[in-house]
């Protein structure tokens, strides 16, 4: 009888031959395509619900994008790529309207001139700031000042003063310096009781000019300033210290925001609506529902994996681990004993039945 641990052995290697071979000559693609074609069957067959539910995607997200660390190395990988699109050759080649197309400008366009009660409501927000008053107090004081001043207002309005201003300049302005703080003080005063009042004309004219026609224009204008340079053009106002500031900015924008209850929130809810949607329904409604099909799926995995397969046979990983995996097995005491004859089951004794006594029946 031959030997079990030579037979193991002899199955052993007669399957590993056998995996191997399922990889080789492009058999992987044959085998990727029939399990992602029996993954798809099963899909019909399975919701949602039974293979994830809400509660563990919102603790995946919580996990792996709000309480993992970003490893410095991403920072860093970043900085360094962003400033390779910098100076990159292709920015010198480029226009912008050859990542920027016309129609899709002329879209925004057009969007921006529907949205009339946003416009008006922006415009509301900058002009009632405390910038722009400010702004408007400061152009309006230089303004009416220096027309006063350097107008000669004074000087024909105020007798005498039209002789001092042939004495010369400096003596103008020494004879004139307590009169133009006192000019100083009444336009302030004037500009700072009226503030309001002009506001609300500013708003208004605003509103007025930002009219269909002329956001329509303004977008032509721009478009044809900017649509024909080279990205060079633009990025050469910025340089790599610029660009890791803004890295970094945006580093630490993401570090706090991920943190935030608004965050927290948003995710959940989101997650919790699309639970809500696709939670009862079979999982091949959903793949079809964001365009995943069986045949993308198999095309996809061929082409990324071809490369790996391919290297891991030629250096003897892949062998290594279906060996690996099946020697487990083939050195276990199930297989041994699924080599091992069955035992023989013990005869039964015969036993002769026993006779049966007649009743005895009671006397009366």
């Amino acid at each position: 009888m031959t030997d079990s641990p030579d037979i193991l052995h002899r199955l052993l290697e007669a399957h590993v031959a056998w995996e191997l071979d399922q990889f080789k000559n492009d058999g992987y693609r044959q085998t990727i395509k029939q399990e992602v074609s029996a993954i798809f069957e099963w899909t019909q067959k399975i919701k949602l619900n039974d293979i994830v539910t809400a509660p563990q995607i919102i603790g995946l997200i919580k996990r792996n994008v709000v309480d993992l660390p970003i490893a410095g190395g991403v920072t860093e990988l970043s900085g360094e790529m962003s400033q390779k699109v910098l100076a990159s050759r292709h920015n010198k080649k480029t226009q912008l309207q050859d990542i920027f197309p016309r129609n899709q400008y002329d879209d925004i366009i057009d969007k921006v001139v529907s949205l009339e009660s946003a416009r008006n409501t922006l415009i509301h927000r900058i002009v009632t700031s405390t910038a722009y008053s400010r702004q408007i107090s400061e152009l309006l004081f230089n303004g009416i000042k220096e027309y006063v001043l350097e107008e000669n207002i004074i000087a024909r309005k105020v007798p005498g003063v039209s002789s001092l201003i042939k004495m010369g300049k400096f003596a103008v302005s020494k004879t004139l310096a307590p009169l133009e703080s006192l000019i100083e003080e009444t336009v302030k005063s004037y500009i700072e009781s009226n503030l309001e009042l002009t506001l609300r004309r500013s708003e208004k004219s605003l509103v007025a000019y930002f009219n269909e026609n002329r956001i329509v224009d303004a977008g032509e204008q721009i478009w044809d300033a900017v649509s024909e340079k080279h990205l060079s053009d633009y990025f050469s106002t910025i340089d790599a210290n610029d660009m890791e500031d803004f890295i970094i900015i945006g580093y630490d924008f993401w570090q706090h925001f991920r943190k935030t209850r608004y965050f927290e929130g948003i995710y959940t809810e989101l997650v919790k609506y699309f639970f809500k949607k696709y939670g009862n329904k079979e999982l091949d409604v959903i793949l079809e529902d964001v365009g995943v099909s069986e045949k993308m799926v198999v095309e996809e995995l061929c082409e990324v994996v071809s490369p790996g397969i391919e290297t891991a046979l030629s250096m003897g990983y892949l062998e290594e681990r279906i060996r690996a995996r099946l020697s487990s097995f083939y050195g276990s005491k199930q297989a041994a004993a699924a080599l091992s004859p069955p035992a023989a089951k013990p005869a039964r004794k015969k036993t002769t039945p026993k006779k049966s006594t007649p009743k005895k029946t009671a006397k009366k």
